[in-house]
């Protein structure tokens, strides 16, 4: 690229610059005018008071009070699109552009040009830069140079021929490198990306996105979308883009609100907290779904799950199998097995448990188990009622109104005027009071006991599907039962469990009141269980899913694949998108690592190659000279180092060498840990989804035989994956399972 050219584009930018500083400029003053006028009738609106001098009157003040919110609620958009805007153009002045694409318009035979960055800008009827979501920026992910491409444009499709394709590298509002070229693929740029170090943040990857990936994220059509793709193939980052893409594209119909999205932990929701803000995207909600359902289950604490506790009997509660145990349970409620409780004022049994099953059995329903106890609930009202008017003289009332103090008496005295009609309201007012809680009680439905049915529905499990076809025993399942109940006793519920009893108050209340989703993402989907995806779709079942995940990475032994998502979805079409190139880790990392791999039609596709992974031996004499001189070196380089183990407990046995070396390190237990440290040791179902410069995975006999089960497999290539440039693998010795059958070819022995 010549001196003159690269000027003239360095010139160009630079009065680009000048616009969107001057834009920004505009906008913070029209920010600070419309924030001064939202609390002005901020003011103004705390003043009105509704008149209730007369109908009139109080009409008018309402209607002035509803005009004023209106406004405010206008005003509040206004100043929240406006420091969106600001945000984006903050972003802008830093890098504006990333691309520029010269092509014809076959149609019109006209040459144009746009440059593509994170937003548009526009002076003067001219275009500056083109978002990269409009659908001529498709160009610069779907062209080479030469190519005759069709783009949908409006109602249409247009043919463009591509004459230059140029890749910008800006650093602070300068052009630091430019290339043209034909081909995104493999290009200086996106390796100079791949070959950077890691960080605490994921960032957005708009300029460096590759044509299969930009194809998913454009594609509109489908109404339930699978992302499967190998370890680090982008997918979180296609899913990430993807989202804000249909919020560009359907801006006037689509909401930041209406889209919720899952991710596997919350360390790994602070770690992509940024990508949409980036893109000039807020405010999409993010949750785990533990978060999820601890949010609907408020009176229990949930305990966490934790890798290789319980596996069977985990298998039996997230499987679809035992979702529909649970329709069948509900179907036999509406006829027996509900368990009610007595309905009480203080020590005084009002209606008797065994008259609310008399009632309930009396009622003649064909809808659902929620409908049924719906009109239960309002015949129980109605009882109530004849009991209110029933308990006027009854002594309770009697020794109430003794205790009446002489306020009290003389404010019903003025109230009333009269000693006769005095009493008759004073008893009314103490039924009132009394029966207030107790029909608050029964609209809540606290007459049938849920914990001691949620029981009942587990110990119902043997007779309502088959417990050998996951290999657990009536007697084990019944252990299980008394550790479930142990736990429910302190007010604990296991992670599955708490699924599971929010499943069946949903049977039993019905929906309830569920906000509105136009767009279900779910990242890392093999992590959901049957059952929890089941229960996702009884939630929201018009909204549309966004699903991104690995099959080779379900440590969890969740069993949720193509197939049964297929039959979960019943005649709903899945689009399946299979994503095989890996940017993240090296041709050598993936060697090793996809011989743990369980599925052989995602045969991983890297496009780096450093350094074979290094195996190390814990017995050997100088294993903690080897592998401090190592990471000494990559520590001095800045690179980020994590020990990754199974489960929490093989930190424990990675810490007392860390501590041998002095090292400044963290351990990370739980989800809700800030990552801080250059150095960190963590279990791996807390490090789905990340990346790291270097990965050491211990896999000493001890941690492997506390995890000897059939996913194992799935667990070290997930550990092995996260390495984006190096991997060491401490085993005991040489004679280490965990290098039985690995071609030695794809390893270096560190002797």
């Amino acid at each position: 690229m010549n001196n003159k050219t690269i000027q003239e584009e360095q010139a160009r930018m630079d009065k680009v610059i000048a616009i969107i500083t001057a834009e920004a400029n505009q906008l913070k003053s029209e920010y600070t005018t419309k924030l001064e006028i939202q609390k002005q009738l901020l003011k103004q609106s705390s003043e009105i008071r509704i008149n209730n001098s007369s109908s009139e009157a109080m009409w008018e003040t309402s209607g002035e009070l509803r005009e004023f919110e209106q406004n405010l609620t206008i005003k509040s958009s206004e100043l929240i699109q406006v420091q969106n805007r600001r945000t984006v153009l903050e972003k802008m002045q830093e890098d504006p552009y990333f691309g520029r694409i010269d092509y014809q318009n076959l149609a019109y035979s006209e040459e144009e040009q746009i440059y593509v960055g994170i937003g548009s800008l526009f002076e003067d009827n001219e275009n500056y830069i083109v978002d990269w979501r409009a659908p001529i920026s498709a160009l610069y992910y779907e062209g080479n140079v030469g190519d005759t491409v069709k783009l949908r444009i409006g109602d249409r499709f247009q043919a463009f021929e591509v004459d230059l394709k140029r890749q910008f590298r800006v650093q602070t509002g300068k052009i630091v490198g430019m290339i043209d070229t034909d081909n995104v693929m493999g290009d200086p740029y996106l390796m100079e990306v791949l070959e950077a170090g890691s960080s605490s943040l994921m960032g957005p990857v708009v300029a460096t996105l590759q044509k299969e990936q930009n194809r998913i994220v454009r594609d509109t059509q489908s109404r339930n979308v699978l992302i499967q793709g190998v370890a680090g193939s982008g997918k979180t980052v296609v899913m990430m883009q993807k989202i804000a893409y249909l919020l560009y594209a359907f801006r006037a119909h689509l909401k930041t609100d209406e889209i919720l999205l899952f991710s596997p932990n919350r360390i790994f929701q602070a770690y992509i907290s940024q990508v949409l803000p980036s893109l000039g995207e807020w405010d999409v909600e993010g949750n785990t779904f533990p978060q999820f359902i601890q949010q609907r289950v408020t009176n229990f604490k949930m305990i966490p799950n934790e890798l290789g506790e319980n596996t069977a009997i985990q298998n039996v509660k997230g499987s679809s199998a035992f979702y529909g145990a649970l329709e069948r349970y509900s179907q036999l409620l509406k006829n027996k097995y509900l368990l009610f409780r007595n309905i009480m004022r203080e020590d005084d049994v009002l209606i008797s448990k065994e008259e609310i099953q008399e009632i309930y059995s009396s009622i003649d329903s064909k809808g659902t188990l929620a409908a049924k106890l719906e009109i239960l609930r309002a015949r129980l009202l109605q009882r109530l009622d004849e009991l209110r008017v029933s308990s006027l003289d009854a002594d309770w009332v009697d020794d109430a109104l003794q205790h009446y103090d002489t306020d009290s008496l003389h404010r019903f005295e003025s109230q009333t005027h009269n000693i006769v009609k005095m009493e008759s309201y004073m008893r009314q007012q103490i039924v009132s009071d009394a029966f207030k809680p107790i029909e608050h009680r029964v609209n809540s439905q606290a007459h049938i006991r849920y914990r001691a049915q949620y029981l009942h529905f587990l110990k119902s499990i043997p007779n309502l599907m088959n417990l050998e076809n996951f290999h657990v025993s009536t007697e084990e399942w019944s252990d299980h039962i008394g550790d479930v109940r142990e736990e429910m006793r302190k007010n604990r519920f296991y992670y599955y469990d708490m699924t599971t009893y929010y499943a069946l108050l949903l049977q039993m209340k019905g929906m309830m009141t569920q906000k509105s989703y136009q767009y279900i993402c779910i990242d890392e989907v093999q992590d959901f269980t049957p059952f929890q995806m089941r229960l996702l779709k009884k939630l929201y079942p018009r909204a549309r899913y966004v699903m991104a995940g690995d099959l080779n990475q379900n440590i969890w032994q969740n069993r949720l694949d193509y197939d049964v998502l297929k039959n979960i979805f019943e005649e709903e079409e899945i689009k399946r998108h299979l994503l095989l190139t890996s940017y993240r880790s090296t041709k050598e990392v993936m060697a090793f690592a996809d011989q743990f791999a369980i599925l052989d039609d995602q045969e991983t596709k890297p496009i780096r190659s450093r350094e074979k992974p290094e195996v190390l031996f814990r017995e050997s004499q100088t294993f903690t000279k080897d592998l401090k001189e190592r990471l000494d070196e990559r520590v001095a380089r800045g690179e980020r180092i994590a020990f990754l183990t199974p489960t929490s407990a093989g930190i424990d046995k990675v810490v007392s060498f860390l501590d041998e070396w002095g090292v400044d390190y963290q351990t990370i237990y739980t989800d809700d840990t800030i990552m801080n440290k250059q150095i960190v040791a963590m279990p791996i179902g807390l490090a789905k989804g990340l990346e790291f410069d270097v990965v050491v995975g211990v896999g000493t006999d001890e941690i492997i035989a506390s995890i000897a089960r059939s996913n194992n497999q799935q667990i070290w290539y997930t550990i092995f994956s996260r390495a984006m440039h190096q991997l060491y693998l401490i085993t005991s010795n040489k004679d280490s399972k965990l290098l039985q059958g690995i071609d030695p070819e794809t390893y270096k022995i560190v002797e």
